[in-house]
């Protein structure tokens, strides 16, 4: 009995995904870090307790729907596996972390008065842009997010 043999396009695919997810998750881990660091915020380190499995089982589900030895079998862990990186390094550390937390608070700290910034994003848990390197790590999870974003919907169209 011979096994499911995917194309070479979809192992493309499956690689582009999970590295874009990957690397998201690398930044958001050294943005929490360094954050933790700078800020006097060892609180924010709890992100790693949560990014370091999931970049685990990104990795695990992406490379068992490659490696799958049917058809059914690596559609599930594709499909379980984009579930993960939509939820997580998309949603949650892309478009909430990156894009509300750092976009828009950036934005609004340019256009909106003292008073209403800090009622729109008090402290804690936010910070007024103050530090260049946190501040450009947490923006760039937005621009990166949307590329696995484009990432994974190729690989699931495959």
């Amino acid at each position: 009995m011979t096994g499911f043999v995917p194309s070479p396009s979809a192992a493309n695919t499956h690689l582009r995904a999970g590295i874009s997810a990957l690397l998201l998750l690398a930044l958001t881990s050294i943005h929490h870090a360094y954050g933790a660091a700078i800020l006097d915020t060892p609180w924010r380190l709890h992100v790693l307790y949560f990014i370091l499995p999931v970049a685990a089982l990104v990795a695990m589900l992406l490379s068992a729907g490659w490696y799958a030895p049917t058809g059914r079998s690596a559609r599930l862990f594709t499909w379980a596996g984009a579930i993960v990186v939509l939820a997580v390094p998309i949603i949650l550390v892309g478009y909430v972390e990156g894009g509300y937390n750092h976009v828009v608070k950036n934005i609004a700290y340019l256009i909106v008065s003292g008073d209403t910034f800090r009622a729109i994003f008090p402290n804690p848990p936010y910070e007024e842009p103050n530090d260049l390197f946190f501040e450009i790590t947490g923006i760039a999870q937005f621009p990166l997010s949307v590329l696995a974003t484009v990432m994974t919907v190729r690989m699931l169209r495959r």
